[in-house]
This record gives C-alpha cells, sequence and structure tokens, in this order.
C-alpha cells in the first residue's frame, strides 16, 4: 500500500473520530402527524437543517459541541433538548403554540408602543454605531408591555425574530425566551436603564452565497476582542500570542492599582477525555481582560469549585459558573457571531 493511501485513510479515519451525525422525526405530540419544514439546530451556530416530508432530519456536528439542539416549527413551542437525547429517544413531539396566559393588558402601561419599540430595538440589537445596518423585519410580531409599578418592560414573540444583519452579512432567526428592561428614576426625575435581561436561542445563515469583502472584514474586527475568542485563546494556552492581557489585584479589598499578569498565574487549564477544556480560575480575585490597552472586560468565578469547561467551539459551560462584564457583558446581537465561526 503507498504511503499516499495510508495518509489517505488515517486523514479518513481522524475526520470520523471528530464528527457525529444525530438524527430523528418530529411529530405533533397530539396527532403524531408528521413535521415537515421545521428548523433543527444547534443554538449559536449556522448548524442547522429542515426536516423532510416525512418529519425525518439528520445533523453532523463535533462530538464536543456543548450547544443545545432546538427544534423550532411556527404554530408549536420552541423545543429545547440535549443531543444525547436522540441516542435512545430519535422520536420528537411538538406541542401546539397555546395563549400565554401571562399576556394580560396592564393598566398601568402608558408607554406607546412605538416608545417601546425604540427600547428594545436599542437593547437587543445594541447601540453601536452598525446597529442602523440591523434590521427586525418582523417587529409586528414581537408584544411589548411596561409595568410602571415594576419600571420594567417586556417583550414577547410567540415566532422568532428575524434580523437582517448587513454589518457582519447574516440573517438571525432568534427565538426570544426572555426580555426584560429594567428602568430606574434619577434624583433629576429622568428614567434610565439600570439593568437589561434577555436570553433566547440563534441560527445563523448567510445573507449572501458569496460573503461580501466588507462582512469579512468586519467579521474579523469583531471577532477579536469576542468573548468567543477569548474562550478560545484560553483554552489553547495563548492569550498573550492573541492580543489579550490580563490584570488583577493582589487583593480583592486592596486599592492598589490592577498590576499585569500572566494566563498561568490566574488560570489553570487541563485537557479532559471529552475533549474540552477544563478551566479554574487560581483566586476567587477578579481577572480583567486588556484588548490593545483600549477595550476593557472582566471575569469572575461564581462557584464553588471556581471551575468552568471550554468546547471544542469556544462554548464555554456551565454558563452559570463564570460572571462577565464590561465588553464581554455588552455585547448585543449587532456583534454576534455565530459559535462556529473561523472553525473551517
Amino acid at each position: 500500500m503507498s504511503n499516499k493511501l495510508i495518509i489517505l485513510i488515517a486523514f479518513f479515519v481522524s475526520t470520523l473520530t471528530f464528527a457525529q451525525t444525530y438524527s430523528g422525526t418530529v411529530q405533533d405530540a397530539e396527532t403524531n402527524q408528521l413535521l415537515s419544514s421545521v428548523t433543527v439546530y444547534f443554538d449559536g451556530t449556522t448548524i442547522g437543517v429542515i426536516t423532510d416530508l416525512d418529519g425525518n432530519f439528520s445533523i453532523t456536528t463535533q462530538n464536543t459541541i456543548n450547544a443545545p439542539l432546538v427544534i423550532s416549527y411556527i404554530g408549536y413551542q420552541t423545543l429545547i433538548i440535549d443531543k444525547k437525547t436522540l441516542l435512545n429517544n430519535p422520536i420528537i413531539k411538538l406541542k401546539p403554540q397555546t395563549t400565554d396566559l401571562e399576556e394580560i393588558i396592564l393598566t398601568d402601561d402608558d408607554w406607546s408602543r412605538e416608545k417601546k419599540i425604540e427600547y428594545f430595538k436599542r437593547e437587543f440589537l445594541g447601540q453601536s454605531i452598525h446597529s442602523k445596518d440591523c434590521k427586525i423585519i418582523n417587529l409586528d410580531n414581537i408584544r411589548f408591555r411596561y409595568s410602571k409599578v415594576d419600571q420594567t418592560m417586556y417583550a414577547m414573540a410567540d415566532q422568532p425574530i428575524v434580523v437582517i444583519n448587513k454589518y457582519l452579512g447574516y440573517k438571525v432567526e432568534y427565538n426570544l425566551v426572555d426580555f426584560e428592561i429594567m428602568f430606574r428614576t434619577s434624583a433629576a426625575g429622568f428614567d434610565y436603564v439600570k439593568e437589561v435581561f434577555y436570553s433566547g436561542t440563534s441560527v445563523f445563515t448567510e445573507l449572501n452565497k458569496k460573503v461580501k469583502k466588507s462582512n469579512l472584514k468586519n467579521r474579523s474586527f469583531v471577532y477579536k476582542t469576542s468573548l468567543l475568542y477569548f474562550m478560545r485563546s484560553l483554552a489553547a494556552s495563548n492569550l498573550r500570542e492573541n492580543g489579550f492581557k490580563l490584570f488583577k489585584k493582589e487583593d480583592e479589598k486592596s486599592s492598589d492599582p490592577l498590576f499585569e499578569t500572566i494566563q498561568e498565574a490566574v488560570f489553570k487549564t487541563e485537557k479532559t477525555e471529552q475533549n474540552t477544556t477544563k478551566v479554574s480560575f487560581l483566586d476567587a480575585n477578579k481577572v480583567v481582560v486588556s484588548f490593545d490597552n483600549l477595550e476593557q472586560a472582566f471575569l469572575l468565578p461564581n462557584s464553588e469549585d471556581k471551575t468552568f469547561y471550554i468546547d471544542s467551539f469556544g462554548i464555554h459551560f456551565p454558563i452559570d459558573n463564570v460572571l462577565f462584564g464590561g465588553l464581554f457583558g455588552q455585547d448585543r446581537l449587532v456583534n454576534m457571531l455565530p459559535s462556529d465561526y473561523n472553525l473551517q
């Protein structure tokens, strides 16, 4: 057997080792009717398919992706599952959408829909100068309400929110699970945004068959200061090489200024058998991250063992084990990249 053939076979076996296909069938939970054209995707990625006429789907990804699998279909409740459940039960049943009992007209809601839309777009899309290149094309499907008592604005949608992001060249379909803007009143009597919380799942598709050079440039720029790039660099132990600088205090209670440190002084990383990276904070202090000495973000452990994990996509988990602030905590949809970006 020639050396070339041996290398080819080795490459083929290696490729099989790092990929796995998940298959299933989607049915109506009440009638068992097979559902076609259902969207099935890994949350936050471009990896998605739709079911065929018999409700069947097959989706392939790397073994170590930690993103959940999302099954979405108009008129039905969105279902989020762990991909491993398909190995035991490939039959997925979607429940028809029911009327949200929480949708009550509040008597203290004195805000116009236009005012609520402006706040929603600002906090959902982002306040970047590039947000003007993002457009929500189905705003009519989003419901809003404001509670004067709670000083909180809510948003709800039974269908995915479709966003055309011309800045990065993606169409994003976002299944909104929760959205809240909490306001407070200043001493001068002005309302200001105190806190924003939203959650959901998303799938990305290319806007154009051939990606524009401007989109490639914008994606590269956004990626260099993203949490995704930071996590990948942390897992590979090359934060400094990739332009990230780390800072900390000698003591969290100290008023002394931050001093620069190295990755090995604040994080311990080790590979696991599942091809993920285990990351441990070496103390409970906040770690500050700087990009080109200008932008800043920070990380803080939020679990007793001060650990979290990073998969081969750069997705960190469990989500609640680490807190973020600064630039990492301000990202909105205008600067959102799919988790499989730059892995080709």
